[in-house]
This record gives C-alpha cells, structure tokens and sequence, in this order.
C-alpha cells in the first residue's frame, strides 16, 4: 500500500485499500493479546497510507479522519513513534484545509513530545527523522503565514537534524532525510515569493534517490516557480517532467490546476499545444 501511496497511484491503491482495512479491522477484533498488536500496528500504517494519499488528492477532511484512526490503532499497538506519525498527517491536512493554527498545534505538541528523545546523544534514527519532519510542517505554516524569519529558522532546525541523521531515510514513510529537507526549502521559498532562490536552491537537489510522489512535488514547485518569474515554456517543462513521475498525482492536484490556470493566463492566444494538452488532462478550461 506504501509503494501506491509513494507512487501516487491512487487508482490501484483504492481498489486495494478498502478490502485490506476490512480484513484487517475484522482481524482486530479476532485477536488479543500480542496477535492484537500486531494487526493494530497493520492498520495504523493502512490508515497512515490512506490518509496521506487522501491529502495528495486534495481531499482533506478525509485525511484528518483516517490520521485520526491511525492514532487509535498506533495506540492499541504500543507504537508511541506511530502516535506521532498521525499528528504529522494531520498536520497536512490542516495546511490543506488552511486551518494554519491548528497544523501549528500539532506539530508544536508532537515536537514537545520529541525533545526528552532527541535531547540524548544517542536518540535514535526513527524519532530524529519524525522530529525533523515536523520541523519541515513549522516551516510550511510559517510560509504560508509570509513569516520568512520563522520560516529559514524551521528550515535550519531540520537541516540540523537531517545533518544529524547523516542520509535520507524513510522512517515511518516520512521520507525525511538531507533531500527532502531541501525540496522544503525550494517550496517554502515559493510560497515566500522568492522563486529566484527557490530555482536556486533546486540546482543542487539530487530526488533521483526519493519516491515519485517527492520528484513529483519537486517538479511542480519549480513549476510554481517559473510562473512566479512569467517563464511558460519553462513551467510547462516542470509540469510535464512531474507528470512523468506521478500522472495521477499531477491530474488530481488543486495547486496544479492553478498552476495551469496561471499560465493559461500568461501565455493567451500563444498557448502551446503542449499546455492546452495538459490544461485538458488536469480539468483546467481555457
């Protein structure tokens, strides 16, 4: 279900996903004890990987709900990590749902939750990533708010952290690591209006390493990017070369859409073939 979730295929992974949380939950109410945890900890990731696929869609409030479930089933597990992991999703949801203050809540509780772990030298990896992603979900918040000084701050503390774990990693299917943190930089810096140090601060990213769904974003914050800085042939590039890597995630996107719509905007009467063609494919009417 997570190599759906990372590859934005979100066809295959709904045909799938339904059945599986069926089976799972009626397993959970078969077993006890050790058998119990073990199906609990099943269905929070199950529910983890619906919930941020549900995000990827634009599809907010069911992310809320099923992050919310997650938590449930990651306390049945005994995961308190996992626990942790729900806030983060739901973190996402709330950006998505512009409820900016709440996403600041989460985020601000699971770090104080954190720190007594990422304070000892010997802390380890999984609890280092998860506090450097909700660092990374401070970071966007502040962005959206127009804070550029809390914003750099967030950015730096998970640099810190990235540095500190040493390489990308995926703990928890949060994808935290040295790259991600700076694909964070590249979109929060967008979301600033500063598309010139976004642009270059992507020239020395490498995501060949991450999932589709992350080269994906990557290609379409250039994008946003570009339009910032009145570049069509460009931002046209960025949003093709991000459908290569994740189609249904491109035709489902919200920002996407507005993406197109923009350079629909910009380009009139000299649209190209190939942006009319992509207008078509992500619902964007001239």
């Amino acid at each position: 279900m997570w190599r759906l979730t990372h590859g934005s295929q979100f066809t295959a992974l709904a045909a799938r996903l339904a059945p599986l949380l069926g089976e799972l939950e009626r397993a959970a109410r078969r077993g006890n004890g050790r058998r119990h945890k073990e199906v609990a900890a099943l269905l929070n990731s199950a529910y983890l990987a619906a919930s941020a696929a549900f995000a990827r869609q634009d599809e907010a409030d069911a992310s809320w709900l099923v992050a919310d479930r997650a938590a449930r089933w990651a306390e049945d597990a005994g995961d308190a990590l996992a626990v942790v992991v729900g806030s983060f999703r739901m973190g996402h949801a709330f950006i998505t749902l512009r409820r900016l203050d709440q996403a600041e809540h989460a985020a601000a509780e699971a770090i104080a939750a954190l720190r007594p772990l990422t304070d000892r030298p010997d802390c380890a990896p999984e609890a280092l990533s998860l506090y450097g992603a909700m660092q990374l979900i401070l970071a966007i918040v502040h962005a959206r708010e127009g804070d550029r000084t809390a914003t750099r701050a967030a950015i730096a503390r998970a640099r810190a952290v990235a540095a500190r774990i040493g390489e990308d990693r995926n703990d928890y299917n949060t994808e935290f690591g040295p790259t991600n943190v700076e694909l964070h930089a590249v979109s929060t810096a967008i979301d600033l209006g500063d598309a010139g140090e976004a642009l270059e601060l992507a020239k020395g990213i490498d995501a060949s390493g991450l999932s589709p769904e992350r080269q994906s974003r990557l290609s379409i914050d250039l994008a946003r990017a570009h339009v910032q800085r009145r570049q069509i042939g460009d931002a046209v590039a960025a949003l093709l070369e991000a459908e290569r890597h994740a189609p249904e995630q491109v035709q489902a996107s919200g920002l996407v859409r507005a993406v197109v719509a923009d350079l629909l905007r910009l380009a009139a009467r000299r649209a190209t073939p190939e942006l009319l063609a992509l207008a078509r494919r992500t619902g964007v009417t001239a």
